[in-house]
């Protein structure tokens, strides 16, 4: 069978000719607008296959509005390997072996923050997920040669990636019960940039759960009082952003990566709409996918993967 190192390595010997390929097609999509979308350019993105235990994975608010809570392991395979599939039209994309033990290892968004060639391994705030960052901090520093600091070494200090929105313009923090305000110290500190705390109260595990951005000037929010509130909090309207709101709060989780609009589709004509004319209206492409089996574990296409510019 092959290594996880070999297996890894050959992921990454591809991505100089990937990275060319993307290259070329980012320059041809901008030739042919007029106005191409401002946003950052991303030059790999890591993401992590599927444990075996994913099943058993930590749940608290999917049950309040779903009566179907029960995972399929092979579904969520399915629907993580299209989900990989589409990353990688837009990003070369590593996906690193399961963590079998861990049942909520594949959601590495958690497990990081990034800004250029530093990171931030994290410390979850859920005790059960703190063995998930050993291997990404292995493979941002050893393998990529990244600047990596352990939120760890803090005291006190923890931490869900999902409650980091970086936007290009501002590094807003969710508090949350994953995410505390000691960890926002650490960030400022170890990044060198300001960050902006928001407070947040409702059944949403991140703030990236509420709120993500599609560009550097657009947010998507739940049309609701918890869209309102958080929308207000992050005193968003003042720093220049326009809020679209959507009538679905798991609909609001896009993934935004080198032109293209990566959302769910949750089979709402509706939704879909007004998502492809954001997209339009900003020359980017959007392309959706189905991660209603991760939504069971309150969870977000976002959660996925972990975004480098580097």
């Amino acid at each position: 069978m092959q290594s996880t190192t070999t297996t890894v390595r050959r992921q990454l010997s591809c991505l100089e000719k990937m990275m060319y390929l993307l290259g070329r097609g980012a320059r041809t999509r901008s030739q042919s607008t007029t106005s191409p979308a401002a946003a950052p350019q991303y030059t790999l993105a890591i993401a992590r296959q599927v444990p075996r235990s994913f099943p058993n994975a930590i749940t608290k608010f999917a049950a309040a509005t779903s009566s179907d809570t029960n995972i399929s392991l092979t579904t969520t395979i399915q629907q993580h390997d299209a989900y990989l599939k589409t990353l990688r039209s837009f990003v070369p994309t590593v996906c690193l072996p399961a963590l079998d033990d861990l049942p909520d290892s594949m959601f590495v968004e958690d497990t990081v923050v990034v800004m250029g060639n530093s990171a931030v391994i994290t410390h979850p705030g859920h005790p059960a997920r703190r063995a998930e960052v050993d291997s990404i901090r292995d493979f941002l520093g050893n393998q990529l040669g990244m600047s990596v600091k352990s939120m760890s070494d803090y005291p006190n200090a923890f931490c869900d990636g999902g409650d980091i929105l970086n936007t290009s313009r501002h590094l807003f923090v969710g508090l949350s019960e994953r995410t505390n305000r000691k960890s926002i110290q650490v960030l400022e500190e170890v990044l060198q940039v300001e960050v902006i705390p928001v407070t947040f109260q409702g059944n949403a595990l991140h703030l990236k759960s509420i709120v993500t951005h599609v560009d550097d000037s657009t947010l998507l929010a739940p049309i609701g009082s918890l869209g309102d509130d958080v929308i207000k909090k992050m005193q968003a309207i003042e720093k220049g952003y326009t809020v679209i709101r959507i009538p679905n709060m798991l609909a609001c989780n896009v993934l935004s990566v080198n032109g293209g609009l990566v959302a769910q589709n949750m089979g709402d004509e509706e939704i879909r709409s007004i998502l492809k004319q954001v997209a339009e209206d900003r020359n980017m492409i959007v392309a959706f996918v189905d991660c209603s089996e991760i939504a069971k574990a309150d969870a977000a296409l976002t959660c996925c993967s972990v975004l480098l510019n580097i």
